[in-house]
């Protein structure tokens, strides 16, 4: 397209001159020139360029900006900015706060600038991670308080009425219509067919620019938001733009073209289906028509299925509320669209959490909220559009009879359920319910309600589980969370806020009327399936899911509790609750299945199920919502059909029948498995009877009862407690009670940390009256998961009262059951269950089975026991029935007849002397009676000789013989028999198969009550007869006390019984004087009882008799296999394996012996058995990281801040070698100092022995093993066989050599000790007797090298055998620098260091490769350092000029070269004469470093204060040196305070000039009393002898000089020299001359190692923050500097402080990720990063690395692993400090247990 020639014009001008003309004349004409319409008509024009086109953009910003630079206009329009709330828009993963003391609305969010602006000091906030997106609400009074507002927003904020001037945004106003058009263009021009959407990115890519452009202009703030959303909803302008007729020429045709697609394209979106029917409603005609461009765009948002740029566009200018009010009008009208975009969109996730970002910030807003439902129906829309998009998911119900069900349910495998698709409709419909004229607005309009309720019985009784009998289920499907979540979030959720609405007396109608829905909707529903009053559900089905049902509990539980209505005032008919309770019983008895393993062949899905619909998010949703439904229906039912139901759904009729033959053989159980039911039964009633959670407990007592029950499963951390409080999903009152609760009935456990390392958290604990008095073991087995939680809260319980001396007994207590708290009046109809009939037939019949069968479990009877203890306490509330007197025979399982009446004190009394079992003529046979019962009428003399004569009155008795009676004509004979003794003649075998045609009744005699019973049982458990003893024959009180085991409880029930009754207690009396034989006629049952006690005594002599013959055998076994069982002692016992290396042997000929931890065998170590030590070889460059006194690395938190250069020690080091290298010959520098500061090796052990040929062998089988874990096998490495450990090497254990050496006997002459040791140097032996040790040593010396990497084993290009006898030397050092760093530097006797040393082995194959390496003798050295001549060739004073000046050299260096080269068997006095000659070095380097340090002054008078003076002062020998060094240029006054640490004194008194001479001192002294202490077992003293350190090592290392010590016992570094010369003048002064010769070409760097630093602050950790946010406010965002990009998972070292990438490949470096990298160049392997993103701290070690944990923790002591709690955490310094041990102890390989190769990928 042409452009017109004024335009045309234009163009060539510029685009700074065309804005300010532009302006100009808009200023001038006050309005729109036309050059300006026709310059933006091309500039706009869709046909001439595209939307991406940069130059248009250009164009636009200068135009906009009128004349000056788009950021010049942007910070002018910002000065303006006077918007209320802030607005800013953010995306996935952005990180924000959210403050609950301050809001309103549970969605507010606030930014960090807004949080942090504000005060918010002590409350209730956490920092998140945005999942969805969301805009900050600072300002906005509908979401937040104003406490909660910074100062730059809210109705109060200081720029308020700040406007801008007219002529500032004049451009703006005209132009930003056009530009929003254009961006209208682009979505009409890219508009595709549903086919091809997968194109609409490729259109949004375009657009990224242009919409940037967009964003920019709404970040100039409210000024500029207030044009653009003027432009969005002018209708005029909209008109103006887009409405379009064909002109003659088509030069529009573009334009009507795109109008015809935008048209086709508005008609083309569907709507679901459901609206058709509300046509006639206001806003619910899905006719669109868009009257404004904001419209037009959010049309074009939905189509293009939310794209994130257009959406945060949109949301940006949220702050302005005129925009807000029409966007969220054109959200609305586009609702039902979006819903079936979230079905068919390409990113479905992506766009439902689009949605939501959107829908929050709108539907938040009470007063938008409420005028949307109001105008445009927005109730009606969501539940529609739900609607339509659930019942694309539906299929057959084929609950019950599938033939008869026509109910339609949701289908849990369909995507729209498995990803949640529902959840963006679901989260607005519950944030439009929060507010209560909306919640309102629902529960009156009853179509509204019932369409919800039509909308979830589509999920009642989805996921519906059939029972496999046959074999296991193919595939185990996953979908139930699917099933559960919807549960939660459809019904539950949205149920749970209408609730909240309804407590006040406003709402009772809404109430009723809701309960009155669910009805009608529950009758539609058993409708659909077929169900009727008398339907007995399928056994073999279950499903969890009954919304309706939930429904309907908890608006009947709010009507009765805020409402005060009765179960009368409700329209429950019995018919309507029988056939609710019939799926509600099924869900209990399958989970009572599921938990007895009868649905084993379903998968552990269906357990899943299971603990699911018991946890704590759902338990008040489902599972208490299905309980207090069924206490409904037991309060409203006859008592005995309810608890006949319940008995009869649990399938143990035949476990209650007295017959044999099975009652009910449809349903088969085995015999545990009925136990295990009946036991369930009585769980069942007393849960039934127990919980109180809907009937009338307060929330405070509710909220103390589930705590209370949380922490009896354990200890647990402060988040786990809350995350483990069981919620109505959505509320939250509950969490005001939780801190004051907690502090209530728990106290905190801060976190410790264990001995092996580990790491705890904070915890809290119950107090202790908490058990005593607070714990309720029916709520623990309400809410426990698993059955082990319910034992472990007993054990809990057990565990306390032992220990607070309340429980004495040997066995196990019985669970402490309480008498349940007050219910309202209105269920006191539950306790009905307790006083009828059936009930007490029922725990008659248990009492029975427990009384005669051994193998039923305890719980059985405490549960029984309980109940029957409710029952006494818990009054009727109606008048107990009595119906007939009571003749004692029952028939059996037929208990509604059993007994004359209710009254529980008369039905304990009552005699049942027989029970009648109905059975047919034709089904009676001698084969239905029980083998047992045979057994006891064929033989009954084997009974009478093991367990005594079989009476009735015994408690160990079984039934006798079945009789069998006719039904009507033998009536009297059946109770004439059943009265009949029990001792008469039983009628034989034979005689008992009566054939007849009638009926037949089995007739069981029984002949017990529940009182007899329960004394009977009562001698059971304490294996006593007549153990009880009835209140009026014994002087005991009725215990109050709930705590005792079986006997007590059972003991008090029958103590109240006898108590609230009279009757009661005579018949408590009665039976017992039948049962005491002291009472009884005759002596029948004395001899009995001796005979019991003598068959007693019997077997307990049996018994010990076989226990000692067993014990003898075993210690004949273990004589004759010494060996057996040494692995266990060694478990128990790992120290016993320590044995200590051999040291010192002079004393003992014996030959030390050691354990090998793997043959087991314990020997000598010898050449051809040789032994070895465990070893772990790893580099480290901890010692490299040591910094000058009192300095230490900061966390650098400001983005100016940068942290200053450190000193370290290996940096100091470095240089020096560095200096030297350049000065003297590098074989002289490579033996005048030590390399290892960094990679240096460091040797561990654990103190355990094998030997050589057994670990070889282990790690040949080793090599083998498929599965060696976290091993690198092929490396070497292996776990110790003994305390599993990892170790990578073994060190041989010489032979001991001293008893086959010729030692040359020590001289007394000082001088010839002198050449003594220069004759060592010359004549000791290189290598081991033993060949075979040579080579092992080797091997060692090879795993010492191959253990660091190559950078740090030497520092010259040149490979010598000086270079590798620098790097063997060094090991050893860096092995003492190491100790001395874990021992604080102070040297006295600790037990922590015994019985692991490893420094005395290694030694020995340092010393063979040390002599192998050292070409020849320091025979020269020795002589120069000693002043004689000790070799024929050597003048003992000649200079050294080819090497480094002694002066100059690392005494320590040549104290470990020396020793390593002497032999092995030299003495500890050869020691001391090398370490005095070395002393005295040292002695004159020191003088000579700290003459450096004097003003010229200060020398001067130092040389003339000592001329006359003895060498053996200190005045002396420093004017000596002083005159030497003088004559060189040492002295030159040159300023090296950035090179040397120069020690300032404003006085130099002798005093303190030899105080920094024994400062020089120390760390040669430290070493050499490390070493000392291991070559010859010289144990530290106890304690320091004295307060200085230097007097303390030199005493250890007897140096002791040729004068004594001063009289007032200080000791001078003067008084310790003992020279081994007669000239020490000459002596010194060659090596003065030597230093002053050298020093003489480069002062500086002489000077410089001269006074080098020797003296380092321990290794230290950077120093962190006290509080996390400041961390991560400064790095979570920062960008690498390498790569200049931001992290998605930034790290910083906790060495250096070094910001790096972790886990990303942007960093790598030749294949090795940056942190990777980072470790090896920063710790030589070792390294540790706190992850920012999630406050952990990565331990990286070598190959390997392990997530180690936090050493942050909020107030509570817990971590917060990835912020997804948010808290503020604050650094814990006891973890920061045991990180930093593990550091310098270099135990992260023993501590930490999960390791995982890192591949370089870190």
């Amino acid at each position: 397209m042409a452009a017109p020639s004024e335009v045309t014009a234009l163009l060539k001008r510029g685009k700074r001159s065309v804005a300010s003309l532009f302006k100009g004349e808009w200023t001038r004409r006050n309005g729109s020139p036309k050059a300006f319409k026709e310059f933006l008509d091309y500039l706009f024009d869709p046909r001439r360029k595209s939307i991406e086109d940069v130059d248009t953009i250009d164009w636009c910003r200068w135009i906009i900006a009128g004349g000056a630079t788009f950021d010049e206009f942007s910070a002018a329009v910002k000065q303006y900015d006077n918007a209320v709330t802030c607005g800013l828009v953010w995306t996935k993963n952005f990180v924000a706060y959210r403050c609950r003391t301050c809001g309103i609305s549970p969605c507010m969010s606030l930014c960090y600038e807004c949080f942090h602006s504000g005060n918010h000091e002590g409350h209730d906030f956490n920092m998140f991670r945005s999942q969805a997106g969301g805009a900050c609400d600072c300002g906005d009074v509908n979401v937040l308080n104003k406490s909660g507002f910074c100062s730059r927003h809210g109705p109060d904020r200081k720029n308020m009425n700040m406007s801008a001037p007219s002529d500032l945004l004049a451009i703006a106003e005209a132009l930003m219509p056009r530009i929003i058009l254009r961006l209208v263009h682009h979505f009409r021009d890219n508009c595709k067919p549903i086919a091809y959407r997968d194109t609409f990115s490729l259109a949004m890519n375009d657009a990224e620019q242009f919409l940037s452009f967009l964003h920019s202009l709404s970040d100039m703030g409210a000024a500029m938001r207030k044009v653009m959303g003027l432009a969005l909803t002018n209708t005029t302008m909209y008109k103006y733009l887009t409405e379009v007729e064909a002109l003659p020429d088509y030069s529009n045709s573009y334009f009507v073209e795109s109008q015809r697609n935008y048209l086709n394209e508005l008609s083309s979106l569907s709507v679901p289906k459901g609206f058709e029917d509300f046509e006639n409603l206001p806003g619910l005609s899905q006719v669109l028509k868009h009257s404004c461009l904001l419209d037009e765009l959010v049309f074009w948002m939905v189509k293009f299925e939310f794209p994130e740029k257009l959406v945060t566009l949109l949301l940006s200018l949220l702050p302005d509320e005129h925009y807000k009010e029409a966007f969220t009008k054109a959200f609305v009208k586009h609702y039902s669209r979006i819903s079936l975009v979230l079905v068919k969109g390409l990113k479905r996730t992506e766009i439902g959490n689009r949605v939501v970002h959107i829908s929050v910030q709108l539907f938040s807003n009470e007063g938008l909220a409420c005028q949307m439902v109001q105008e445009y129906n927005l109730l009606y829309t969501l539940i529609i559009s739900l609607t339509h998009m659930i019942e694309n998911t539906l299929l057959e119900s084929s609950l019950e009879d599938f033939r008869l069900n026509f109910h339609m349910v949701v289908d849990c495998t369909n995507d729209i359920m498995k990803e949640h698709i529902y959840w963006p409709i679901v989260s607005d419909f519950i944030n439009l319910l929060a507010h209560k004229k909306v919640a309102y607005k629902f529960l009156s309009d009853r179509k509204l309600v019932v369409m919800w309720l039509d909308l979830l019985s589509y999920f009642q009784g989805m996921n519906l589980n059939h029972r496999e009998l046959s074999q296991h289920v193919e595939f185990e499907s996953e979908t139930y969370y699917a099933a559960f979540s919807a549960e939660l979030e459809i019904a539950s959720a949205p149920m749970w806020s209408l609730i909240s609405h309804c407590k006040t007396p406003d709402s009772k109608e809404h109430v009723l009327n809701m309960i009155n829905v669910c009805m009608d909707a529950l009758q539609d529903w058993f409708d659909a399936i077929n169900c009727k009053e008398s339907t007995k559900p399928n056994p073999y089905q279950l499903t969890f899911h009954l919304p309706l049902h939930r429904y309907l509990a908890t608006f009947i539980e709010t009507g009765v509790t805020y409402h005060h209505m009765t179960l009368k005032d409700l329209p429950l008919s019995d018919k309507m609750l029988k056939m609710t309770f019939t799926h509600l019983l099924q869900i209990q008895v399958c989970l009572a299945e599921i938990y007895t393993s009868m649905w084993v062949r379903n998968g552990i899905q269906i357990k899943g199920q299971a603990m699911t619909y018991i946890q704590c998010h759902f338990c008040y949703s489902m599972g208490d919502a299905d309980l207090y439904l069924m206490q409904l229906c037991a309060c409203k039912f006859d008592p005995d059909y309810f608890v006949r139901t319940v008995l009869e759904r649990f399938h143990i009729e035949n476990w209650l029948t007295f017959g044999s033959t099975p009652i009910n053989t449809s349903f088969k159980l085995e015999p545990e498995q009925q136990t295990a039911m009946v036991d369930a039964v009585l769980q069942f009633f007393t849960t039934l009877l127990g919980v109180r959670t809907y009937l009338g407990i307060g929330d405070k007592e509710l909220t103390r009862l589930e705590m209370a029950t949380i922490l009896c499963f354990g200890d647990k951390p402060y988040s786990q407690i809350m995350d483990s409080m069981p919620e109505r999903s959505g509320i939250t009152g509950q969490k005001e009670l939780f801190e004051p609760t907690l502090s209530e009935i728990a106290d905190y456990k801060a976190p410790n940390l264990e001995a092996s390392g580990g790491l705890q958290q904070g915890t809290y604990t119950p107090k202790g009256f908490v058990w005593e008095k607070e714990f309720d073991p029916v709520h623990v087995s309400l809410r426990a998961l698993y059955k082990k939680d319910i034992q472990t809260a007993l054990d809990r319980y057990t565990e306390h009262i032992r220990q607070s001396g309340k429980y004495k007994s040997k066995t196990p207590p019985w669970p402490p059951f309480r008498a349940p708290g007050k219910i309202t009046p209105a269920y006191k109809d539950l306790h009905r269950v307790l006083h009828c009939k059936t009930m007490h037939a029922f725990l008659f019949t248990v009492l029975y089975k427990v009384l005669k069968e051994p193998s039923i479990p305890d719980s059985v009877l405490y549960n029984t026991v309980h109940l029957l203890d409710l029952a006494l306490t818990l009054p009727s509330p109606e008048t107990c029935r009595k119906f007939k007197s009571f003749c004692g025979s029952v028939t059996d399982v037929d208990y509604q007849d059993w007994f004359c009446g209710t009254s529980i004190h008369q039905n304990v009394r009552e005699t049942v002397k027989e029970v009648l079992i109905p059975v047919l003529v034709e089904d009676f046979s001698p084969s239905s009676l029980s083998s047992l019962e045979e057994m006891f009428q064929m033989a009954p003399s084997a009974m009478m000789n093991t367990a005594g004569p079989i009476t009735a009155a015994h408690s160990g008795a079984v039934p006798s013989g079945l009789v069998p009676v006719p039904v009507s004509t033998h009536h009297r004979l059946v109770a004439h028999k059943s009265s009949t003794p029990k001792s008469e003649t039983v009628p034989k075998y034979e005689n008992r198969g009566v054939s007849t045609e009638h009926a037949q009744k089995l007739c069981v005699p029984i002949n017990e009550c529940i009182i007899s019973m329960l004394m009977k049982i009562h001698s059971k458990l304490t294996g006593r007869s007549c153990s009880y003893v009835p209140l009026s024959q014994s002087k005991r009180q009725m215990s109050d006390s709930g705590i005792g085991d079986g006997p007590f409880f059972v003991c008090k029930l029958l103590d109240k019984m006898s108590r609230s009754s009279t009757d009661c207690a005579r018949a408590i009396e009665e039976v017992y004087t039948s049962l005491n034989p002291r009472e009884a006629s005759g002596s029948g049952k004395k001899p009995d009882n001796v005979k019991d006690e003598e068959r007693r005594r019997r077997a307990r002599e049996r018994q010990q008799k076989l226990m000692n013959k067993f014990a003898s055998k075993q210690k004949a076994f273990m004589e004759q296999n010494p060996h057996t069982g040494s692995d266990d002692e060694n478990d128990i016992t790992s120290d016993t394996s320590t044995t200590e290396l051999p040291q010192d042997t002079s004393g003992d000929s014996r030959l030390k012996e050691f354990d090998c931890v793997i043959c087991g065998s314990t020997s000598p170590s010898t050449a051809e058995k040789t032994m070895g030590l465990v070893v772990l070889l790893q580099p480290s460059s901890v010692l490299g990281h040591r910094l000058q006194e009192n300095d230490v690395i900061s966390l650098p938190l400001k983005k100016d801040q940068t942290s200053y250069p450190h000193v370290s020690c290996n940096s100091v080091q470095k240089q020096q070698l560095k200096t030297m290298l350049e000065h003297f010959e590098e074989s002289s520098c490579q033996l005048s100092v030590n390399i290892g500061w960094e990679g240096g090796v460091i040797v561990q052990t654990c103190g355990h022995f094998l030997h050589l040929d057994c670990h070889s062998s282990y790690l040949l089988s080793l090599r083998t093993q498929e599965m060696t874990g976290n091993l690198a096998v092929n490396k070497g490495e292996y776990w110790c066989p003994l305390c599993r450990q990892l170790a990578n090497s073994v060190i041989p254990i010489p032979p001991e050599e001293d008893q086959f050496t010729l030692k040359k006997p020590l001289s007394s002459d000082p001088l010839q000790f002198i050449k003594d040791v220069a004759d060592m140097m010359v004549s000791r032996p290189i290598t081991p007797r033993s060949p075979n040790l040579t080579k092992i040593m080797g091997s060692v010396m090879e795993d010492l090298t191959n253990t660091t990497y190559g950078k740090f084993k030497t520092y010259t290009s040149s490979q010598t055998s000086e270079s590798v006898l620098l790097f063997v030397c060094s090991v050893a050092r860096t092995n003492l620098e190491m100790e001395l760093v874990n021992r604080g530097n102070v040297l006295i006797e600790s037990s922590a260091q015994s019985g692991k040393r490893c420094f005395l082995p290694m030694f020995h194959v340092l010393s063979m490769h040390s002599k192998i390496l050292t070409t020849k003798p320091y025979t020269d050295l020795w002589s120069h350092m000693t002043g004689l001549c000790c070799h024929e060739q050597t003048d003992s004073l000649s200079l050294y000029h080819k090497e480094v000046p002694l002066l100059l050299k690392d005494p320590v260096s040549l104290l470990i070269q020396i020793l390593l080269t002497l032999p092995s068997t030299m003495e500890i006095e050869h020691f001391e004469c090398v370490l005095q000659v070395l002393y005295n070095v040292l002695y004159i380097r020191a003088i000579a470093s700290t003459s450096c340090t004097f003003t010229l002054e200060e020398r001067e008078a130092w040389r003339k204060k000592g001329r006359h003076s003895q060498l053996t002062t200190l005045e002396g020998m420093m004017s000596h040196v002083i005159t030497r060094l003088q004559l060189s240029r040492v002295y030159d006054d040159i300023d090296m305070d950035k090179d040397i640490p120069a020690i300032c004194q404003s006085v130099w008194s002798p005093q303190s000039v030899d105080m920094a001479i024994q400062e020089i001192f120390l760390p040669f002294l430290r070493v050499a009393s490390l070493l000392k202490y291991h070559l010859f077992s010289v144990e530290f003293p106890k304690q320091m002898s004295s307060d200085c350190e230097f007097l303390h090592l030199c005493t250890y290392l007897r140096l002791q000089g040729t004068h004594p010590t001063q009289s007032d016992g200080q000791s001078t570094c003067s008084s310790r020299v003992r020279w081994t010369t007669n000239e020490p003048l000459n002596l010194t002064r060659a090596w003065c001359t030597d230093l002053a010769n050298a020093a003489n070409q480069e002062p500086v760097d002489f000077k410089s190692l001269l006074m080098a630093n020797t003296t380092w602050s321990m290794p230290r950790l950077i120093e962190l923050p006290h509080q996390y946010y400041l961390i991560f406010q400064s790095y979570s965002q920062k960008s690498c500097v390498t790569c200049g990009e931001v992290p998605n998972d930034p790290a910083i070292c906790l060495v250096c402080g070094n910001y790096t990438c972790f886990r990303q490949n942007c960093c790598t470096q030749q294949g090795v990720s940056e942190c990777v990298h980072h470790s090896i160049q920063c710790g030589a392997g070792t390294g540790m990063f706190l992850l920012i993103n999630s406050t952990i701290v990565v331990v990286i070690r070598g190959p390997r690395a392990t997530l180690w944990g936090s050493v942050y923790l909020d107030d509570h002591g817990e971590e917060d692993r990835d912020l997804k709690r948010g808290k503020p955490l604050y650094l814990s310094k006891e973890r920061y400090r045991l990180l930093q041990q593990q550091w310098l102890t270099h135990s992260f390989d023993r501590s930490c247990q999960r390791w995982i190769w890192h591949q370089d990928r870190l």
